[in-house]
């Protein structure tokens, strides 16, 4: 039997893996396939970090709500005062997210490099 306090697979594992899964999926969802700008992809990974951080703070809301009675009217009462306290947990989160972010820019900024070399290759510019 398990204590709503306790780490389980719902109240921590698949939240940070669904972030995480946000995170990696969401810059490729922005740019598309064929992107050859480095602009678009740093604009799409900031655009994916201020995702992750509010939907972070939305799952930190409802997790904090899942345990505790009260959240939610909380919220109504000082809702500014209450985002910001979600938003700092939301950050805690990035711990976990911000890395695996990272290396999907990076990831994607090689293959993004690897396209434009083979279309200078092959006589096509490579400036867009």
């Amino acid at each position: 039997m398990s204590n709503a306090l306790t780490l389980d697979l719902l109240n921590s594992i698949l939240p940070l893996a669904g972030l995480c899964a946000l995170v990696v999926w969401l810059p490729g969802g922005l740019v598309g396939r064929g992107n050859l700008s480095q602009v678009r992809l740093s604009r799409a990974v900031g655009v994916t970090a201020v995702v992750a951080l509010v939907v972070g703070a939305v799952l930190a809301a409802g997790l904090y709500a899942a345990i505790n009675e009260g959240v939610w009217a909380g919220v109504l009462a000082a809702p500014v005062e209450r985002a910001g306290f979600f938003l700092t947990r939301s950050a805690l989160f990035a711990l976990l997210w911000g890395p695996v972010l990272g290396f999907v820019w990076l990831v994607k900024a090689q293959e993004l490099n690897r396209r434009l070399g083979m279309r200078m290759v092959d006589g096509e510019g490579g400036k867009r």
